[in-house]
């Protein structure tokens, strides 16, 4: 009887989690396929302001509330931004001056050129500051936790990256990139990474810092 009392309760809070997932990507998809020419309309700094609030109301505040309402947990300690602290920095910084060394000589060597840093606010706010720290609470320390919970580490870390591949399709139905396969290749490849960095470190500070200049890099290339 405890045994299927058990499976009940599993099954209803991973209804719960594919519902969660359904409306959050469908907020999302409204914020990145309709919102955006109204948001392009403000002056610059509101812009990139209004992007940042959005971005921590639809992919933060809810899971923060989810883990405290639903899973009775301390949104910190669940997500590992507490636990490992030191690791998850040391690794953090430590992988992102490996990634800026393989684009410098990519930058510089490869494709003889350099680095451009005329970065906007909205990339700084956006790009670099809160995208590591927003989708890595979702896709690593939500779903992927969440998830691996019940299945076999690298079936959940599979499932995590697929998530979080599918969260980027609504922007680039938008820009009209979504056919380029290589993009989905290389975001499907990257959630793995993260999410085994994530598994090793044990922290999320780990995933989030390298996110972040991840997507830095990117930009300044």
């Amino acid at each position: 009887m405890q045994s299927i009392r058990y499976e009940e309760k599993a099954d209803s809070f991973y209804r719960t989690l594919r519902i969660y997932f359904i409306l959050f990507l469908a907020v999302w998809s409204f914020r990145e396929i309709v919102l955006p020419p109204y948001l392009s309309g403000l002056p610059e700094t509101a812009t990139a302001l209004a992007k940042a609030a959005l971005k921590i109301m639809v992919w933060i505040v809810p899971v923060w509330l989810f883990i405290r309402f639903r899973l009775k947990s301390d949104p910190a300690d669940f997500l590992k931004l507490t636990a490992n602290l030191r690791k998850g920095l040391l690794w953090g910084f430590g992988l992102s001056a490996l990634l800026g060394l393989w684009f410098t000589i990519q930058a510089y060597a490869l494709n003889g050129g350099g680095f451009h840093f005329n970065v906007s606010l909205d990339q700084f706010l956006n790009v670099f500051l809160l995208v590591g720290l927003t989708e890595e609470i979702v896709f690593r320390g939500l779903f992927l936790q969440a998830l691996a919970k019940r299945l076999p580490f690298w079936k959940a870390n599979a499932a995590a990256a697929l998530l979080f591949l599918v969260i980027h399709y609504p922007i680039w139905l938008y820009q009209g990139t979504f056919f380029n396969l290589g993009s989905h290749a290389y975001v499907l490849f990257v959630g793995l990474v993260f999410g085994w960095i994530f598994r090793k470190t044990g922290s999320l500070w780990s995933v989030i810092i390298l996110h972040s200049f991840h997507n830095f890099f990117l930009i300044i290339i």
